[in-house]
C-alpha cells in the first residue's frame, strides 16, 4: 500500500511540509510505503480547459505535473496540505487539484484511492479550505475516511513542528487514510 503527501505550499519546510510528513509517519506506523511530494518551487500552471483532456494519453501542458501524475497512478492514498490564504486555498492548491482532471478524463485513475486533507493557517478559512479541497477529492472519485482532515493554526514558518494538537491531529489523519486504503486493497 502507498501513500503519497502532497504539500502545495510555496515555501520548503514550511508548516505544510511539516504536517504532511507528519501524517506520512501516521501511515508508515500502519506499514504503508510513502511518498513526499512538494509544490515548492515547481513549475505548475493553471488548467486550461483543454478540450479534448485525456485522448492524447498525456496533459496538453508540459509542466512539473507530468513528473507527479504517475506518482499519484501508483498511490493508494493521497493527502493534500495547503496554507489558507485569505479564507480558501492557495494558488499551487487550486492548480494541483484542477490539473488533476487529466487524470480523471484519461480513465478516472484517482477514483478508488483514499483522499485526506491538511489545512495550515493562522486565522478564519480552514472549514472552507477542507471542504473545498474534499470536494474535488470526492469529485474525483476518491473515498475520504471518518474526520478527513487536520487543520493547524501556526502562521510562523515551522511553528506546527511545535504544535502538539496539531501534529497529532495529522499522524492520525495518516492512520485513518491508511487503514481505509488497507481495507479497499
Amino acid at each position: 500500500m502507498k501513500v503519497v503527501g502532497v504539500s502545495c505550499s510555496p515555501r520548503k519546510g514550511g508548516n505544510s511540509e511539516i504536517l504532511v510528513s507528519e501524517a506520512l509517519k501516521g501511515a508508515e506506523a500502519k506499514g504503508a510505503e510513502t511518498v513526499f511530494i512538494s509544490l515548492a518551487g515547481k513549475n505548475i500552471k493553471g488548467c486550461n480547459a483543454c478540450p479534448k483532456c485525456g485522448a492524447a494519453g498525456k496533459c496538453a501542458i508540459n509542466d512539473d505535473m507530468q513528473e507527479i501524475y504517475p506518482i499519484l497512478e501508483s498511490a493508494d492514498a493521497i493527502i493534500v496540505a495547503s496554507p489558507v490564504y485569505f479564507g480558501m486555498y492557495n494558488a499551487q492548491t487550486k492548480a494541483f487539484l484542477d490539473r488533476n482532471y487529466y487524470l480523471l478524463k484519461s480513465g478516472g485513475k484517482l477514483a478508488g484511492k483514499v483522499g485526506g486533507v491538511i489545512t495550515v493557517g493562522g486565522r478564519s478559512g480552514h472549514d472552507f479550505t477542507a471542504v473545498a479541497m474534499m470536494e474535488a477529492l470526492t469529485l474525483y472519485g476518491m473515498y475520504l475516511p471518518p474526520n478527513a482532515f487536520a487543520e493547524s493554526m501556526s502562521r510562523e514558518l515551522g511553528a506546527a513542528a511545535t504544535e502538539e494538537k496539531a501534529m497529532n491531529a495529522a499522524k492520525a489523519l495518516g492512520e485513518r487514510v491508511a487503514d481505509l486504503a488497507a481495507k479497499l486493497k
